[in-house]
């Protein structure tokens, strides 16, 4: 009996198309997306981000959509489909708590520029941010949202750092779980692209139906794909043989068993991509030290500034105490230990204390004599920080700016 080729179901109405597989279109159906999220994994190089850049291109059009960029690579995207870039590092948290809010209410696109963040902040801020969509009143559930999120393991790792970040790390999970799992009936789609599977809290993808997965190199990664697509083991080798631009997509919103597709070009240019090889300059030693300015880079000796600094003990202690330079050195080591581990300049810290500079580099002098920070001799570009022996003593203290 002759084979009967069946003919393609029709496409839902709010359904796009991302890709080709053997047999046909690869279309995601956007209301059964809001209904059970998305996750895009690959390793570097596999095309996460110009597959997460192609749903949003033909996505924005139905549905309001925002895009979380951990890396600042879609700026030109945002341009594209009319979104309102926010620059993180310029806002406060509950500033991106009420931005994210409104534009809900209001129904506008956002692009969330996270780049010039410490990763600590950028959690922090995207926490902030994901809250201001959860939080919407009732009223403003109707108004669907698409938020595509880059680089989610950034957002929401794995594993912690060290001590000092776990619970930074504990507020991104749980935020970003949050928003997946609370999402469906607040009209929220989060879609989530990652590197690597290991990398990202595991508590997260639980929350995720829909899987595009590409070109993996590690086991762990590997063997978690595999989990979440079904594989064999036997099958699962097939990950480390993708093409970029190859995913196994499965899912309620692609496929009922997983399918290997090939995603269509985006519109946008891909901002991401790794730059080309480039030699070093061709230069002499004395040319790199001038550019580098090194001179002015070194190290203040202990001890220059005053011999009497250099004493030990109750001598040094009272040759402080009736220097002029103490109550400024006294306001700068409390500065200092506020930002630690960080540096800052001396223009900074005249500035914080509304002190005039020469005092702030005659106080630095005589600590820097005293072994208490490190800084560089004085110059327009001098800068300074506690000397690591004290920054080991407050450890626990929080990386702030400056007020």
């Amino acid at each position: 009996m002759a084979s009967v080729t069946p003919l393609p179901l029709p496409q839902p109405s709010n359904s796009v198309p991302i890709g080709r597989h053997a047999t046909g279109a690869l279309s995601i159906d956007l209301d059964r997306l809001l209904a059970g999220r998305l996750l895009i994994q690959g390793s570097s190089g596999a095309g996460k981000s110009r597959t997460l850049r192609r749903i949003i291109e033909e996505a924005f059009d139905y549905v309001l959509t925002i895009i979380v960029d951990p890396e600042g690579e879609f700026g030109n995207l945002a341009t594209h489909i009319g979104a309102t870039s926010l620059r993180a590092c310029e806002l406060t948290a509950d500033g991106l708590t009420a931005a994210s809010a409104r534009a809900r209410a209001h129904r506008i696109p956002l692009h969330l520029d996270l780049t010039d963040l410490d990763p600590d902040q950028r959690i922090v801020k995207a926490a902030a941010f994901f809250a201001g969509l959860i939080g919407a009143p009732r009223e403003h559930w109707a108004h669907t949202v698409l938020v595509c999120i880059d680089e989610g393991h950034l957002l929401a790792p794995h594993h912690a750092g060290s001590a000092r970040d776990a619970e930074t790390r504990r507020l991104g999970v749980a935020t970003l779980t949050d928003l997946c799992a609370r999402g469906r009936k607040r009209g929220i789609a989060p879609i989530i692209a990652t590197q690597r599977l290991a990398k990202l809290s595991s508590s997260v993808t639980s929350e995720l139906q829909n899987f595009l997965v590409g070109l993996n190199v590690f086991d762990r990664d590997i063997a978690r794909a595999a989990d979440l697509l079904g594989f064999s083991s036997r099958d699962a080798e097939n990950l480390r043989k993708l093409a970029p631009g190859e995913f196994y997509a499965m899912g309620p919103a692609m496929a009922p068993i997983p399918l290997l597709a090939k995603i269509d070009p985006t519109i946008t240019e891909h901002l991401g991509a790794t730059p080309e090889l480039q030699a070093a300059a061709d230069l002499d030693e004395d040319e790199a030290a001038r550019l580098l300015d090194l001179a002015a880079l070194r190290e203040m000796p202990a001890g220059a500034r005053d011999g009497a600094l250099s004493m030990k003990g109750l001598r040094a202690l009272d040759s402080f105490l009736i220097d002029p330079a103490a109550a400024v050195a006294a306001a700068i080591v409390a500065a200092l230990k506020r930002i630690a581990p960080n540096a800052t300049t001396a223009a900074d810290l005249a500035a914080h204390l509304a002190a005039d500079r020469e005092q702030v580099d005659a106080a630095l002098d005589i600590l820097s004599a005293l072994n208490a920070i490190d800084t560089m001799p004085r110059g327009a570009h001098r800068i300074a920080r506690l000397h690591a022996r004290l920054r080991a003593k407050i450890g626990d203290v929080a990386v702030v700016g400056l007020a």
